[in-house]
């Protein structure tokens, strides 16, 4: 009974600390739309959500590197090799800035058709640059500081990485204010805050591992590039995860502007900040049990991380209800936030498009939870089938043959249509996992 106490503590611990890092590190892009909103205006707004998909990328490549390396890591830890756990972490971050430098380079390079293929036009396309300009040169800082905001709850810190997330906001909301409502610095001024914020989080992390107190040290390394074959399929669901958010925002800025127009860019930006919040709830919980998952994996102990995979269905199944009443009944006030109450019309039009779109978070979480269950046992394939599907195959699927037939609002169900035929795939692959397991 005790260890059922105990096993039930350390998922609500981790779970709860990712939970509350990923809504704190969502804030930033929202805080970034609701300031330039206010201070800029719409279109600037619109602007900003054009950019998305751009941190998107550096998001799903961090978390791809990050949820593999803590895989591997806790595996090792299982097995009681911390030598190879120490090469594996140091080989990592070394990748990662070299990743980085790449973006800033080719973002600076090729900054106006960069801004062009991300859907900006006549009134978004100045915006839309400016906003890339102040962003792109802290793309190291991006990649590093969410990579290692994973890494520090798999050394045992959860509580550091909500801390330092907190600072980060915190951080990037006085500098928003300043750079937008003092300084006058406009959409590059957002985009240059939310880097420094970016910047102070990865000192951050960086001086704990540099520390006594870790579990995970920087050592010399020789580089294993074989180590990919094994890390980056592990990594690959949740990364893809990320990434089909930014292509799936790319995809729907692009139908918008052909079926609805730019007000309906205006709302999705709306669903689109609402969407993430939504998203990361239900991925902190995936996140958060991953490396306990991994480790009971490692030990071999199906029985508890079978249980650790019931206390996430309880966990999303109360997170669904909450969310989905939410926004549900709140959709008018959420969308004041943001636009005023000096346009009607798109109020009204912003509202019923969020509640149609809020229909598939019903069982978004289900989806993730199973598809990051099935990474931390090494399930890649299953994972990443899970996460394609719902996040880009089948919505994507959805989203043009809607846009095709009847165009308008009903692109809105797009979602809902890929996430019940998802949820339908993932409980297939458990099944078999299970039948798996037991043979």
């Amino acid at each position: 009974m005790q260890d059922q106490r105990s096993l039930l503590a350390q998922f609500l611990r981790f779970s709860s600390a990712t939970v509350a890092s990923l809504m704190v590190f969502s804030l930033y892009s929202i805080v970034d739309g609701l300031f330039v909103a206010k201070g800029v205006g719409d279109y600037a707004m619109a602007a900003v959500n054009l950019a998305v998909p751009f941190t998107n990328v550096m998001f799903s490549i961090a978390v791809t590197f990050a949820v593999g390396t803590s895989t591997i890591l806790s595996i090792y830890l299982g097995q009681g090799n911390r030598e190879h756990a120490n090469r594996l972490f140091s080989q990592n971050l070394a990748l990662l800035v070299v990743i980085g430098l790449t973006i800033t380079a080719l973002v600076l390079i090729f900054l106006k058709p960069f801004a062009l293929l991300l859907g900006a036009e006549e009134e978004t396309l100045g915006y839309t640059m400016s906003y890339l300009r102040g962003l792109a040169p802290f793309a190291i800082c991006f990649i590093v500081s969410y990579n290692l905001e994973i890494l520090v709850k798999t050394d045992g810190r959860p509580m550091l990485a909500i801390l330092t997330v907190c600072i980060g906001c915190l951080t990037n909301c006085v500098l928003d204010y300043v750079a937008i409502f003092v300084l006058n610095w406009g959409a590059w001024g957002a985009a240059f805050a939310t880097g420094l914020s970016q910047l102070l989080t990865c000192v951050i992390y960086i001086t704990h591992f540099l520390g006594k107190h870790t579990t995970f040290h920087l050592v010399r390394f020789r580089p294993e590039g074989s180590i990919y074959r094994r890390l980056i399929p592990i990594g690959l669901a949740d990364g893809v995860t990320e990434l089909c958010n930014g292509v799936m925002i790319f995809l729907f800025n692009h139908v918008i502007l052909r079926c609805i127009g730019t007000d309906g860019l205006v709302s999705y930006t709306i669903i689109a900040y609402t969407n993430t919040l939504v998203v990361n709830i239900m991925l902190g919980v995936s996140q958060g049990s991953q490396p306990l998952v991994s480790f009971q994996y490692g030990r071999k102990d199906s029985e508890k991380y079978r249980r650790l995979l019931r206390y996430g269905l309880i966990t999303v199944a109360i997170m669904t209800a909450v969310c989905f009443a939410g926004i549900f009944l709140l959709a008018p006030q959420l969308v004041h936030i943001f636009l005023g109450s000096e346009k009607p019309l798109l109020n009204a039009a912003s509202t019923g498009a969020l509640r149609r779109y809020a229909l598939s978070y019903l069982l978004v979480g289900f989806n993730i939870l199973m598809g990051g269950f099935l990474t931390a046992v090494e399930r890649p394939r299953s994972a990443l089938c899970i996460s394609m599907g719902r996040g880009l195959v089948l919505q994507a699927g959805a989203l043009l043959l809607l846009a095709a037939l009847w165009g308008g609002s009903s692109i809105w169900f797009a979602p809902l249509c890929s996430e019940l035929l998802c949820f339908a795939m993932a409980l297939i692959l458990m099944r078999r996992f299970r039948r798996d397991t037991a043979a």
